[in-house]
């Protein structure tokens, strides 16, 4: 993680990097065999030089299998969970932490959705991803 302090630019490819950082620690301590959840997040109108091939949005993907995850640049088609926001509009969204009994509240929802849409439920850590992220986005 970057040091106490320090912050990184929103869907950069530093950010990215500390994003795959996370979820290798978050998924090593808390993947379970037989699951697996896959994520894409595409933020329209970004800032030239962000994190995917186009250069008006940016956009990565992750992947859990098991106890391992793959994090990548660019948009994936079969994600169980895609997200497309306008940069500015997810900008302050990634900047706040969220206390841990919102993940509480939320996640039956999102377990309840996902059972509906025959998806996969996200795991909880998830919400940690988030925090751990929001403390070093600028």
């Amino acid at each position: 993680m970057t040091t106490q302090g320090t912050k990184v630019v929103f869907a950069s490819h530093e950010w990215l990097d500390l994003a795959r950082e996370v979820l290798e620690d978050l998924v090593a301590q808390h993947g379970k065999a037989g699951t697996s959840f896959s994520v894409c997040e595409v933020f329209t109108n970004a800032p030239h030089g962000m994190i995917g091939p186009d250069p008006s949005k940016a956009a990565w993907h992750f992947c859990i299998v098991d106890k391992t995850v793959t994090v990548g640049e660019g948009e994936i088609d079969s994600a169980d969970m895609a997200v497309s926001v306008e940069y500015e509009k997810a900008l302050p969204m990634a900047r706040r932490t969220y206390p841990d009994f919102l993940g509480w509240l939320v996640m039956p929802v999102i377990r309840l959705l996902s059972y509906l849409r025959r998806k996969p439920s996200p795991p909880g850590y998830l919400m940690d991803l988030h925090n751990r992220l929001a403390l070093v986005t600028k």
